[in-house]
């Protein structure tokens, strides 16, 4: 097969009407829609706050109330922490200006999770926050700061209740009374008395018991109260089949034409890019160990992991909701809340290149993502090949180039692409932004796929410096090209140092190298090499290697590479040796 290094065009957002529209609510056009979802494709940044009596012990909403890997404290405890809740310290307003100040455009608050505990002055039931010494209605205060602090109030609500005797998990249980007694009123109060709503994030409804038709029925229910409101695909049925439309089953829609699908409610996951409906991912701001509610220690992630989060899922055309969990007194931990306002920090700079955009008109690689918005064109570069990087050229002309917020960019088109320079100076952690200013408008342009180097020595029998005696097959020099990471070749068991080579049968322009040494990361000192003529020429270097270690390297055209440990602190292992590049065309 021959190699095409021309751009794949993949889908246009013209194009989405015509070729998606089945999917759509069938009562709803797809113009309709659009409008109704455009805040949620817009905002781009949402909290997701989890805030309930659990937060008192420190322990995982709902979850630790029976389950073992999260504490288990007894159904009964867990029951009783109302009477000790206190939120002495809450003040909504404090918390609704710390996110504005952190860039954040939505908040999602909790009225009632899985453990059936309503957080808001609910009239179905006296298990509520009116009856703890707190006695205030915080949803009521959270909605009312919103309004006043400019940002959009949401909600989460959890389908299943594993308090309340009226609902069931098991298959072909009768819910109407749990259904008719407490969801539709919860709906009813929640709908009517905080205001405007702008997405409910439904969850909990993996149970058997839980149908499509239930689903159907909840959403003709909420569209007769709050028709705008954005209603999440996971209040139908859980889609039991394979991973689904682009992301695992978090956001897979169920398997039927009139699927609720407002919007895809991803969860630490962020799938494939996908335009047809708006979604967004949630993360915990204290790292994917999903400590969604107060957990400590809580110790935030640093600002490059949540900044990577959030230009991947506007990269893919979705948004990141960032998950944090406020104390038992209502207040937010300072290390959480100091990290925030780096994030808002980091927009302040950044936020024309997030807010208001659509992923596009390139198909994240690992090179980077795209956004866009009328004529401009945001280039995250996350990973540099050699001096620049060169995507697919676009149709119309680039009339100037910038690095968000300052420096300088050159563009030059040829017949390979566009490619983008930008000296190391400019140069940003994390992310480098290029503003492109295009001709005219971009919004229509098919999205491009973007030609991936692959991995040229796979499969290639390297040659070793030496082998284990006796255990050739589990220490296999084969494991060094064989694409995976958890197979390794060590040396023999004395040896402090050794070296790999892999010959490519002809000689080839490559673009990196990836290295691994995992599991036992040994490695001290190393370089690798390219034989150049009849000479080795050194092309990159380094100590430790570690899981995945990708080295970019300039523009180097061999057929033998070698990579040298120099030292290590035990037997010598190496998991990957992988050459990346672009192969040569076939001939034909």
């Amino acid at each position: 097969m021959e190699f095409m290094t021309a751009a794949r065009v993949v889908v246009s957002l013209a194009s989405l009407s015509v070729l998606l529209a089945p999917s759509l609510a069938a009562d709803e056009a797809v113009a309709v829609y659009n409008a109704r979802a455009q805040w949620l494709r817009d905002d781009k940044v949402g909290v997701f706050i989890h805030w309930n009596p659990s937060a008192t012990i420190g322990k995982e909403i709902s979850w630790c109330r029976t389950h073992p890997e999260y504490g288990n404290i007894g159904a009964k405890t867990y029951d009783e922490l109302y009477k000790n809740f206190k939120g002495e310290a809450f003040n909504a307003e404090e918390w609704i200006t710390l996110f504005r100040e952190s860039g954040i455009r939505y908040a999602v608050f909790v009225p009632k999770h899985h453990d059936g505990f309503a957080m808001f002055a609910t009239k179905t039931y006296d298990y509520n926050v009116m009856n703890s010494p707190f006695g205030r209605d915080y949803i009521k205060e959270v909605s009312e700061a919103c309004r006043k602090g400019g940002v959009r109030f949401c909600l989460y609500y959890s389908v299943l209740d594993w308090w309340n005797p009226l609902y069931s998990p098991k298959a072909g249980a009768d819910l109407s009374g749990y259904i008719d007694k407490v969801f539709k009123p919860h709906m009813k109060e929640l709908l009517s008395n905080y205001g405007p709503v702008g997405y409910i994030w439904f969850d909990g409804h993996w149970d058997a018991s839980w149908t499509h038709a239930y689903a159907k029925e909840m959403e003709r229910y909420i569209r007769q109260i709050q028709p705008k409101t954005l209603l999440g695909n996971r209040l139908d049925q859980r889609f039991p089949g394979n991973d689904g439309p682009h992301c695992s089953w978090t956001g897979s829609f169920f398997n039927a034409k009139d699927a609720i699908d407002d919007y895809q409610a991803r969860e630490v996951d962020l799938g494939k890019f996908y335009m047809e409906r708006a979604w967004d991912s949630c993360y915990s701001l204290c790292g994917v160990n999903r400590k969604w509610s107060w957990v400590p220690p809580m110790n935030p992630q640093p600002l490059g992991d949540i900044v990577s989060w959030l230009i991947q899922c506007i990269g893919r055309d979705g948004g990141m909701l960032l998950g944090v969990g406020p104390r038992g007194d209502g207040s937010i931990d300072p290390a959480s809340a100091a990290r925030m306002l780096e994030l808002g920090d980091w927009l302040k700079l950044n936020g024309e290149a997030v807010y208001g955009t659509r992923g596009g008109p390139w198909l994240p690689g690992s090179w980077g993502v795209s956004t866009r918005k009328g004529n401009k064109a945001y280039v995250f570069v996350t990973r540099w090949q050699g001096d620049g990087i060169t995507l697919p050229a676009l149709p119309m002309g680039v009339r100037t180039a910038r690095v968000i917020p300052g420096g300088i960019a050159t563009v030059q088109k040829s017949a390979e692409g566009l490619t983008i320079r930008v000296a190391p100076q400019f140069r940003r952690p994390v992310a480098t932004i290029v503003e492109l200013t295009l001709e005219r408008e971009c919004m229509t342009q098919p999205v491009l796929e973007v030609p991936e180097p692959v991995n040229l020595a796979k499969g290639i029998a390297p040659e070793v410096s030496s082998f284990w005696p006796g255990r050739e097959k589990e220490l296999s020099k084969s494991h060094i090209t064989d694409g995976s990471t958890g197979t390794l070749w060590a040396t023999e068991e004395a040896a402090r140092e050794g070296w790999v080579s892999v010959d490519l049968g002809n000689e080839q322009a490559i673009t990196g190298i990836m290295l691994s040494d995992a599991p036992y990361h040994r490695t001290q000192a190393f370089d690798v090499e390219a034989r150049v003529g009849n000479e080795w020429r050194k092309i990159a270097e380094g100590t430790t290697i570690g899981n995945e270690l990708r080295l970019d390297v300039s523009a180097v055209k061999a057929r033998i590479f070698r990579v040298n440990i120099r030292k290590a602190s035990d037997t010598p292992t190496l998991s990957e040796f992988q050459v990346l590049g672009f192969p040569a065309p076939a001939k034909r």
